[in-house]
């Protein structure tokens, strides 16, 4: 349940950002969107520490208590964020806990606690506010439908379901993403005005985690359709080495940015394939990558392509500390991130939509040792024109 944890911090953020640019009450706005993003980092903090039956009921506490601060704290019993409530129960399904009764009765309470502390709190609290506690209850109840739909017990088909699922949550998910990424790119550029230097970083920061954020959910979105079969392959005929150029092209800021040398080596003459150039471009964007993010600083990456043995073989060759023999046949698979995966900003999804997008194609995946130390690996596709 980590990314669900992402997601609300993603929203919930870029909400209070837009808030805020709507004439929000700074010092309370503040407090109501610290509140908000609170059950996001107690999940990334419960989860390694506590044994998983004990961080999902921390978890679920956290949710209500959050809840009923923020119901105080902009209205009371007429607040339109009651609905966050109902995080409580819909988790506890999503997690597979028995808790849900439990958790309904909390949320209860927590209301009745939530009217009795709004008493002390100003007449025009949920004012200062300004949009942000309807705009925040649309996404709780979205995110609450989200871990409803997730947790909805099944007797047969329960792993085309949970795809479908996946998908219609992560289809879900980006239009509010889109969103967020748009209003914090018109704040970043000072569209409405000028603003302080600090607030501009804080919207620069907010588009970057909300962009990495949108590529994770796309990246569940391919792969759900490919299980589901519904992922379709465009072929056309062109020249592999223009696609390599191009992504090549796209990753040199985040390689220039470590330092790193990044390379092509393709044929003098046209290398011709017949694939789709939409799926050999994400292909080679996650190995580009990845490369990237697991060379050290001052290294290189080299990307490759040849026609070896009648088909076309999709190099990414890196001179990191290299793949393991042991974890070389888990990589590929969804949410294997390896030994090294721990110490860096993924999930272990880009690897998976590689190997899925190959397999479309015929092909395979596959990890070697790089000439000088490093990592190979190697995309193999029967698609030679």
């Amino acid at each position: 349940m980590v990314w669900t944890g992402w997601a609300w911090l993603g929203v919930s953020g870029g909400l209070a950002l837009v808030a805020w640019a709507n004439g929000a009450d700074v010092s309370r706005l503040g407090a109501a969107a610290a509140l908000a993003i609170a059950p996001a980092f107690a999940g990334f903090i419960l989860l390694p520490f506590l044994g998983r039956k004990f961080a999902d009921a921390a978890l679920i506490a956290v949710w209500t208590i959050t809840a009923a601060g923020l119901i105080a704290g902009a209205g009371g019993v007429a607040s339109p964020l009651a609905v966050m409530l109902a995080i409580g129960p819909a988790l506890a399904l999503a997690l597979r806990r028995p808790w849900a009764p439990e958790a309904g009765a909390g949320a209860v309470l927590a209301y009745a606690a939530a009217a009795l502390l709004a008493r002390f709190e100003p007449a025009d609290a949920a004012a200062r506010l300004g949009p942000y506690p309807e705009t925040l209850s649309v996404a709780a109840l979205a995110f609450a439908a989200a871990m409803m739909a997730l947790g909805a017990p099944t007797k047969r088909g329960g792993g085309a379901l949970m795809s479908q699922r996946v998908a219609e949550v992560s289809h879900e998910l980006r239009t509010p993403l889109t969103h967020i990424l748009g209003f914090s790119e018109m704040i970043e550029r000072q569209i409405f005005g000028p603003l302080e230097t600090r607030y501009v970083e804080y919207a620069g920061l907010i588009r970057k985690s909300g962009g990495h954020l949108l590529g994770l959910v796309n990246d569940l979105l391919d792969l759900s359709r490919i299980e589901a079969g519904r992922y379709d392959i465009a072929r056309a005929e062109f020249d592999v080495a223009g696609v390599i150029e191009d992504v090549v092209r796209l990753s040199a800021d985040a390689a220039a940015k470590k330092q790193i040398a990044i390379g092509i080596v393709t044929p003098d003459r046209p290398l011709m394939v017949r694939a789709d150039d939409r799926a050999l471009r994400r292909i080679l964007i996650n190995t580009v990558g990845n490369a990237i993010k697991f060379t050290p600083e001052g290294g290189k990456v080299i990307v490759q392509a040849q026609a070896r043995e009648g088909a076309l073989d999709l190099d990414t060759i890196d001179n990191g500390p290299g793949i393991p023999e042991a974890e070389r046949e888990v990589l590929g698979e969804a949410f294997e991130r390896g030994s090294g995966g721990a110490r860096a900003e993924g999930t272990g999804l880009g690897l998976s939509l590689v190997r899925a997008l190959a397999g479309l194609h015929g092909g395979t995946l596959s990890f070697h040792d790089a000439p000088g130390g490093g990592a190979l690996v190697r995309v193999r596709l029967p698609v030679l024109a």
